[in-house]
């Protein structure tokens, strides 16, 4: 009867499954609750959560120019260019000193200009468009900066004579430049070989005087004379242009 007290082991079953009933909502009720951050700590050095890391500073391909090797021998000269161009030009016995050193597209690896002829029965060879070497004439390089070079127009096409005096430039890779014997990025410049050939570092350009009237210049310049005008041959990024201040 429902006024009679209950026994007293039914009663503890009772109190038991209370207790446990109680402790499963809890944990329940624990495991539905979003789970709190704590605080990490953060170093000094490493970037805020959300923030992109700040990139460090490079050095420039000038600033990281490596030493210039010792001077060319002939043999060498002579090698590079068989590298490259087989047996399609020679050096030009007629210019004296024949080849120069210097770094001419600014990438920090030393570069070799070769003054030389088409060989005999060479010249398909030499105006074939699936040569090695970039055939350029440096006079239709339109100067940076230039409204010819604003324009956009399409170069001319270049073909070499068997009488054109060339100059070769080999570009140099890493710390070996142009005796590197994976060099072999080639520009062949018609009407490229003047007379009173004298490379010109670009320090001493940028510091000359006059050089406010000097286009802008990534690497070392050939100062020479070209069709009875003094100037220079330097890189545009590129290409090989030729920029006289004479009218």
């Amino acid at each position: 009867m429902l006024g009679q007290r209950l026994p007293q082991s039914l009663l503890g079953a009772l109190m038991l499954a209370g207790a446990i009933l109680g402790l499963a909502c809890g944990k329940s009720a624990d495991e539905t609750k979003s789970p709190e951050l704590e605080p990490r700590a953060v170093s000094s050095n490493s970037p805020s959560p959300g923030t992109p890391p700040i990139p460090r500073a490079t050095a420039t391909p000038i600033e990281a120019n490596q030493s210039p090797g010792p001077p060319p021998k002939p043999d060498e000269v002579r090698d590079a260019m068989a590298r490259v161009f087989n047996k399609a030009v020679a050096l030009d016995e007629h210019q004296v000193p024949g080849f120069f050193v210097g770094d001419f597209n600014g990438d920090g690896s030393e570069d070799l200009a070769v003054a030389t002829r088409p060989s005999e029965n060479s010249i398909p060879e030499i105006n074939n468009e699936l040569a090695n070497w970039t055939l350029e004439d440096p006079r239709s390089v339109p100067i940076p900066g230039t409204k010819a070079a604003e324009q956009g127009l399409p170069p001319k096409p270049v073909r070499a004579e068997k009488s054109d005096s060339l100059l070769a430039i080999i570009h140099g890779i890493g710390k070996q430049g142009w005796r590197n014997h994976e060099a072999r990025q080639t520009f062949l410049l018609r009407n490229g070989a003047g007379s009173n050939m004298v490379v010109q570092s670009l320090k001493n350009l940028r510091s000359g005087a006059g050089n406010a009237h000097l286009p802008p210049l990534r690497g070392d310049a050939i100062s020479q004379t070209l069709g009875g005008r003094s100037g220079i041959l330097f890189w545009t990024g590129a290409k090989y242009a030729w920029y006289s201040p004479e009218k």
